[in-house]
């Protein structure tokens, strides 16, 4: 078993994503693993379609939307803080 693992959201340590949001790397372990997307405002992500990987997403702070597909099923949501998604 790993050890406890804490980290404080860096300040200003970020990669840019390819869908262009800025990205904070957090905790990882074998089985998964957490980061910290920020858009600025007025910046739109480009839509991103993974093999791999299942992505949960929480919203911390603002308002926008999220857009998904999954074969002939998509929907737009709303977000705001405290909504959880897929």
């Amino acid at each position: 078993m790993p050890d406890f693992a804490s980290l404080p959201l860096p300040d200003a340590q970020f990669v840019v994503a390819p869908d262009g949001s800025q990205v904070r790397i957090l905790l990882g372990l074998q089985g998964g693993a957490m980061a910290h997307f920020q858009l600025a405002c007025g910046q739109v992500s480009a839509a991103v379609r993974h093999r791999t990987v299942e992505e949960v997403w929480f919203i911390v702070a603002g308002a926008g939307q999220m857009w998904r597909r999954q074969g002939l099923r998509e929907e737009l949501t709303e977000l705001r803080p405290g909504l959880c998604l897929s």
